[in-house]
């Protein structure tokens, strides 16, 4: 294995582990994924981003 190969798959490792952070991130703060922009009542994916507990 050469340098510039380890050094690109380097990089691809940590955008991965960059994306997978934010994520998790994302997920332990309550944030949603959708995108709707008058709240989560009027949206209709809502059951599935705050089930009923």
């Amino acid at each position: 294995m050469n340098v510039p190969t380890l050094v690109i798959g380097l990089i691809v490792l940590a955008v991965f582990v960059a994306i997978v952070a934010r994520g998790v991130y994302n997920k332990t703060h309550h944030r949603g994924g959708c995108s709707c922009s008058g709240g989560c009542g009027n949206c209709p994916g809502s059951g599935m981003c705050h089930p009923e507990r």
